[in-house]
């Protein structure tokens, strides 16, 4: 009798334990995680208009959760048909990413905001269908990598 009733105690303990409320509410508002956007685009020679080739651009932002807020990177590659250079960063071209910036995250707009710093950046993510826009009219869409 006494080793049931321990049994039974030790199975209750583990169900509570597993099913903290840590575990149960971080996903509704949790904004991090990796967001990706890829294109191509034709490069030209600016003093001609001859075409030279097609660049591939891979833009990647990664949201990480912070203590008070989160830390929002944009990385950004080009790799061109026409060159052997591989992936290249794009840290210092004319297109670059958006600087490193701490933010929050306002459930009721869906809005990173950058807090307390001189980066007017704003980041909208739709949660539900796993995508992130940089803007307000939402024209420039990357998608979350699982």
């Amino acid at each position: 009798m006494t080793l049931k009733f321990i049994l039974i105690c030790a199975g209750s303990w583990m169900l509570i334990s597993c099913n903290s409320k840590s575990n149960s509410n971080s996903d509704s508002a949790d904004a991090s995680g990796v967001f990706v956007r890829e294109y191509a685009i034709e490069v030209t020679n600016p003093n001609t208009g001859d075409k030279i080739g097609m660049r591939q651009v891979r833009d990647s932002i990664f949201i990480e959760k912070e203590e008070d807020g989160y830390k929002v990177t944009n990385h950004k590659w080009r790799m061109n048909d026409y060159d052997q250079d591989g992936w290249v960063g794009m840290d210092h071209a004319d297109d670059r990413p958006l600087p490193t910036f701490l933010a929050f995250y306002d459930e009721q707009s869906s809005e990173l905001r950058a807090k307390g710093q001189k980066v007017s950046h704003s980041i909208f993510i739709d949660q539900k269908n796993g995508k992130l826009f940089k803007n307000r009219s939402k024209d420039i869409e990357y998608s979350k990598v699982e």
